[in-house]
């Protein structure tokens, strides 16, 4: 027996191609709306992240000039943003948080224009703050030392007792005559360490994070590779100047990333210098190697000068910032 086919089937087919074929191109139209918004969003981000970290270098201190920084570098990258779009807020102490917020809004679509949508509104935002970190990675392995009378959280302890941009001897010699003990660290408070320990302690600075509390050893002895790795580490000099900037307030700011740069645990003077001591870490402070000045072979002396911040990169936790002393700026949303 034959079958006869319904006219009518050719005519639904036909229907139900046309629509898929439409319903095909609105998927196609949204997909490519969609990852157009996406890639200025995602730029949008990009922007925003940079210019709050930008402008967090300015904060606490200049609530205007981290404003000014973030539109400024904002702009350097084609997205205009007033002062409107930015807020200072608190963290932990005052002005130490900025928020970015950019937008576009006329952005461009293409396909929703046939549902008249010409343009969309795409936002995005950051907010980062700056803050004092509470460990240190790279520590150097040489103690500043200031007297027992000497009051870390006392307003002007770094300018009474460190006098950042005056040269300070950071290690001294035997010619120093401080009775056997140079201020040299052994900064993982074991015993034995030696010298391999304290020469990649130079070089490199210690590996393992230290807080201010931590209890350290020193280093007895005249530790007579401390110039050869030194200049290991540094390579070529750099003037002083050439690393640092100065603040409205006389504050000297590290500007460039260097080799010369270094952190110091800050330690109460020794009680007894002759040999092995326990001592506690009170402060890390930012130090710029200067000069070793030639003297007679193993008469190891490390000069340079204490300033007063430097920006430093760490994943460790941050409290409120202080005035002095070393700053991390991260993004916290």
């Amino acid at each position: 027996m034959k079958i006869k086919r319904l006219k009518s089937e050719n005519g639904v087919v036909a229907v139900i191609v046309a629509l898929s074929i439409v319903a095909l191109m609105m998927v196609t139209a949204l997909t490519i709306d969609v990852g157009s918004l996406y890639e200025e969003r995602r730029y949008l981000q990009t922007v925003a992240d940079s210019a709050a970290l930008a402008g967090a270098q300015e904060l606490p201190e200049s609530r205007d000039d981290a404003i000014e920084v973030a539109i400024n570098y904002a702009a350097s990258h084609g997205v205009d943003i007033t002062s409107d779009d930015i807020e200072i807020s608190q963290t932990y102490v005052p002005y130490d948080t900025i928020t970015v917020e950019p937008s576009n809004p006329d952005t461009p679509v293409y396909f929703a224009k046939v549902i008249g949508i010409d343009s969309v509104n795409v936002r995005a935002d950051a907010t980062a703050m700056v803050g004092s970190p509470e460990e240190v990675c790279n520590v150097v392995p040489w103690g500043a030392y200031v007297p027992k009378e000497a009051d870390v959280d006392e307003e002007g302890f770094w300018e009474d007792w460190l006098n950042p941009g005056e040269p300070k001897i950071l290690k001294f010699d035997p010619a120093g005559a401080i009775e056997g003990n140079f201020y040299a660290l052994d900064l993982d408070g074991v015993t034995g360490g030696g010298n391999p320990d304290y020469v990649d302690g130079i070089i490199n600075g210690y590996p393992m994070p230290l807080s201010v509390g931590d209890i350290i050893l020193t280093e007895p002895g005249n530790m007579a590779t401390t110039v050869s790795a030194t200049n290991t580490r540094v390579g070529v000099w750099d003037f002083f100047e050439s690393l640092v900037t100065y603040d409205e307030s006389g504050n000297i700011k590290l500007v460039k990333s260097d080799t010369q740069f270094v952190m110091v645990p800050v330690i109460y003077e020794l009680e007894d210098p002759t040999g092995l001591e326990a001592v506690e870490i009170l402060a890390f402070a930012p130090f710029i190697l200067t000069e070793i000045p030639p003297g007679p072979p193993g008469q190891a002396q490390i000069i340079g000068k204490f300033i007063h911040q430097a920006l430093i990169v760490t994943s460790g936790k941050v409290g409120g910032v202080g005035p002095v002393g070393l700053r991390v700026i991260r993004l916290t949303d």
